[in-house]
Parts: structure tokens; C-alpha cells; sequence
């Protein structure tokens, strides 16, 4: 995708070694080499829908109302830029799930909303998939299977469990074997399975994209625009304030998981969570083919903190995971702890793909995301404020299930559906004070990382001395590649 003129405002963005210093833009930015150019927020409006947040969140409902509400007057706010968040800084592998576990879901909830939880994770890829065809969106779209691998036999056991109860929810998947399982993530597993309806993209291009598709639609897009201040004006109506600029709506919705800040609503109940991703250089096609894997799909292993890797179009690696990190908004501890995390997942890809050990990492990023206590998205509206809701706190799975919220979203904006079996429909999370939430949240990631280690260190198997190699395969008629022209 190429822009001239006002669309986009072209950037120099250098490819460097990223060992040498703290961060990078994500890889999917430096590729793409463009960023959007839309105005700020200026003077005084009004609009019938106000986002807050430009990320897939508030692009995808941001679509899905303007098309089932024609000439309605749609505004997305972004403080930043379009794609800058977490969706522009995550890996793109877009799969069915939850963070809470099935075993969980059911007992909290029953199967009835446990399937119909696991259905709208499911939806949400379909739609997605639907979305980026329709509008012909050029983020190298692929369907490739999302694979999840054991490290160790407590791991695999807990696969089991989980295949148990998607199999008593109507969701029958089986077993890879050993071949199939080096295929599909590489040496050193002892146990995996696949989700084969999923999708890998380019996040960055997809939110251009999508932005230019909600444009076109007649949706305005400021960036630069900030919320600073939020208040109730008359009975349904709201008016938000930028450092310039005031917007009055009668249906807002927050859309900006991690990055809420002081607008979070529900500060006792979500907490910002950040991870860590890198990406290598191109590789060549002997590297490749040591890697031992097939190079095809995401994969995620199954510890607490799970490493996720993937390949770009252009053969590079993605490499994303170790032990998320709830900020303290101290920029000094805050870079020290983004510097110790990257450290260990250049080592732990290196141990995980030997070849790699000596290719140049020439990005590497950090992203917010925001969480809860029982790993459930909080989508409701938001209490003492008519008309104002609420969406985020995806817990690692926004890009599946932003989407399957956003359609929902334009469904019940005005009465027109029943979400009330969705478990995440719910005027709030478990709540803390906020101070003991922030403690709580470290100590127990701080636990998660330590019963990972004891994992690894007591029933972990060793990779074999030689992999086996695998050569780069072409698409084949059982993997559908995305093909878009503009």
C-alpha cells in the first residue's frame, strides 16, 4: 500500500541493530516506512458517536456502525497515531481463545456461556477475515494454523484438560504427532495441537487500512487528540475536551485497553500490563530451513509467560513473549525492567532456534495491554455515565476479540441485540483498591514467571543436537494466501 498527497506523511525509517539500544518502532512500522496524516481535534462539535482510541478496537466498530448506520456522525479521537498502540505493536496472530481457561469459564459460568464465550473468540477471526476481504485491505493477510506446543509433560497435561472440555463444549481437536508437531513449531516440544481457521496479518497495515476503509465511510479521524477531561453535559449527552478542542456526543465509547490512563473507568478492576516483541533480519533460505520449522502459522508455547513467534512476508522472524511487566509510570525502572525482558528474549529465542544466535534483531518493542484479575475483557457501559461505554481490557486476545465487541457493539447500540450471555458484558471486574491491584498484579507476575522456571528447570525436554531441516515450502492449495490488489 502506497499513499500521495495528504493520505499519508511519508518517514525515513532506519533498519538498526536493535542490541544496541532500548527500542525500536515495531518491525510492521519500519516495513510499512509511512504513518497516517490526519488532523487534530480543533474548535467545537458535535458528533453521535465519539471513540476514543484508533486502534483495531475503535477502527473495527468505528466500521461496523457506520455500515448497519448510514449518515450517522462517527468521530475516532486517537492521541497518537492510527496503528501506534497495541494493535500496530503486536505479532498479528489472530486466533480463537481466551486468557481465562475453559475448565474456569465452565465452572464460573456453565457450558451454555462458555461456548458461546469460545464461539465469539472464534466469530471475531471470522470477521476480521471478512473485513479485510471486503475492503481489500493489503496487510498480508494469510490463513495459516496458530499451533500451541508443550515444553514439558506439566504443560501437556494441561493441553489435555483443555482439549477435554473444548471436546464436552462441541469442539473436537485432535492431537498433532511427532512429525506434524516439528512441522509446525520446530524441535523441542513434547506435545501440541492447532487451530487451523487463523489468521496471520501485518497489524500495522491492517489499522492504515482499515482507517482508510472507515474514511471512506464517512467517519472522522483526528489524531494528536488527547481526551483530557470527560463530563456528563445535560441528561445523555457528554462532552469530551482536548488541549484545543471540545466534542459533544450522546454515545461515546473508550476503546483504548492499556492506555486508558486517568480515564480508565474502571481503575480498581483493570490493570496495564506490557509486553515485549522483537524481530530479526531477513533471513535466508538455508537459515530458514535450520530453523527446523516449516515457518509457516504462530506459534505460542504453553508456560504462563509463553514465547509467540511467527515469520513476516519477507522472511523475518517475529519473536514476542517472556514475562509481562506492569509499569510503574517511572520512565528510569520502566526502561531498565523493557532492557532486562528484551535481554532474555534475545536469549531465549537463540535457545529456541540455535541459527539464530548471530542474526542481527533490528526492532524490538514494547506495547500496553490491559488485564483483570479473572483474564476476562470488561465491554459495558460505564456506570454514573449515560451513554458512555467501555471495551477493552483484552487480556492479550484484543485482535479476535475487539472485533466479535465491535459488531456487538453496533448490534446493541440502540437495543438491537442481547449480549447478555457474553461473560465479559459486565459493568465491572473483580475490584481492588488501586494500590493493592498494583501490588497484587506484580507479585502474582512475579509468581507466574517463578512457577514457569520451576517448570522448565524439573520437566523440560532438551532440543535434539541436530534439528531437522526443513525446506521453505510454497503456499499449497490447503493454505489459503490472501491475495488483495488496490
Amino acid at each position: 500500500m502506497s499513499g500521495t498527497g495528504d493520505e499519508f506523511a511519508l518517514k525515513e525509517v532506519d533498519m538498526v541493530d536493535a542490541t544496541r539500544c532500548l527500542d525500536t518502532a515495531p518491525i510492521w512500522v519500519q516495513l510499512a516506512g509511512y504513518v497516517p496524516n490526519e488532523p487534530r481535534l480543533s474548535g467545537t462539535s458535535r458528533a453521535d458517536l465519539v471513540i476514543v482510541g484508533g486502534g483495531l478496537s475503535g477502527l473495527a466498530t468505528a466500521y461496523f456502525v457506520a455500515k448497519a448506520w448510514p449518515g450517522m456522525k462517527i468521530a475516532i479521537l486517537e492521541a497518537g497515531r492510527i496503528g501506534g498502540g497495541a494493535t500496530g505493536g503486536s505479532t498479528g496472530i489472530v486466533g480463537p481463545g481466551l486468557k481465562m481457561s475453559i475448565r474456569r469459564l465452565r465452572k464460573t459460568y456453565g457450558d451454555q456461556i462458555a461456548r458461546v464465550a469460545f464461539e465469539a473468540s472464534q466469530q471475531g477471526v471470522n470477521l476480521l477475515r471478512e473485513i479485510i476481504y471486503a475492503e481489500q485491505i493489503d496487510c498480508d493477510a494469510r490463513d495459516e494454523p496458530h499451533t500451541l506446543a508443550a515444553i514439558t509433560h506439566r504443560q501437556r497435561d494441561r493441553m489435555a484438560a483443555h482439549l477435554a472440555d473444548l471436546d464436552s463444549l462441541g469442539y473436537t481437536i485432535d492431537w498433532l504427532n511427532e512429525d506434524e508437531l516439528v512441522r509446525r513449531a520446530g524441535p523441542g516440544y513434547v506435545a501440541g495441537f492447532s487451530y487451523d481457521d487463523v489468521l496471520l496479518v501485518d497489524p500495522y497495515r491492517l489499522a492504515v487500512g482499515l482507517a482508510k476503509a472507515v474514511r471512506e465511510l464517512g467517519v472522522d479521524i483526528h489524531e494528536h487528540s488527547r481526551v483530557l477531561e470527560m463530563r456528563t453535559t445535560g441528561s445523555t449527552a457528554t462532552t469530551l475536551s482536548t488541549t484545543s478542542a471540545d466534542i459533544t456526543a450522546d454515545r461515546v465509547l473508550l476503546a483504548m485497553d492499556g492506555y486508558s490512563g486517568k480515564l480508565e473507568p474502571f481503575r480498581r478492576s483493570v490493570i496495564p500490563i506490557r509486553a515485549h516483541v522483537m524481530a530479526t533480519a531477513p533471513l535466508t533460505d538455508q537459515q530458514r530451513a535450520e530453523l527446523g520449522w516449516n515457518g509457516r502459522g504462530g506459534i505460542i508455547d504453553q508456560r504462563n509467560y509463553f514465547n509467540y513467534y511467527r515469520m513476516t512476508a519477507d522472511q523475518r522472524l517475529v519473536f514476542g513473549g517472556g514475562p509481562v511487566v506492569v509499569p510503574t509510570e517511572d520512565p528510569v525502572p520502566d526502561s531498565r525492567s523493557a532492557d532486562a525482558v528484551q535481554v532474555r528474549l534475545r536469549r531465549e529465542m537463540a535457545a529456541r532456534f540455535p541459527v539464530l544466535r548471530d542474526i542481527p534483531v533490528v526492532a524490538r518493542w514494547k506495547s500496553l495491554a490491559g488485564s483483570t484479575e479473572d483474564r476476562l475483557p470488561i465491554v459495558a457501559g460505564v456506570p454514573g455515565m449515560p451513554g458512555v461505554h467501555y471495551a477493552g481490557a483484552w487480556c492479550g486476545h484484543g485482535l479476535s476479540l475487539s472485533v466479535h465487541s465491535a459488531w456487538r457493539f453496533s448490534e446493541l447500540l440502540w437495543g438491537q441485540a442481547d449480549s447478555h450471555l457474553l461473560p465479559w458484558t459486565k459493568s465491572r471486574g473483580i475490584a481492588l483498591p488501586r494500590p493493592a491491584l498494583e501490588l497484587g498484579s506484580r507479585l502474582y507476575v512475579r509468581l507466574l514467571d517463578l512457577a514457569d522456571k520451576y517448570d522448565v528447570r524439573t520437566g523440560a525436554v532438551r532440543p535434539p543436537a541436530e534439528p531437522r531441516v526443513f525446506q521453505p515450502a510454497e503456499s499449497s492449495t490447503a493454505t489459503r494466501r490472501m491475495e488483495v490488489v488496490r
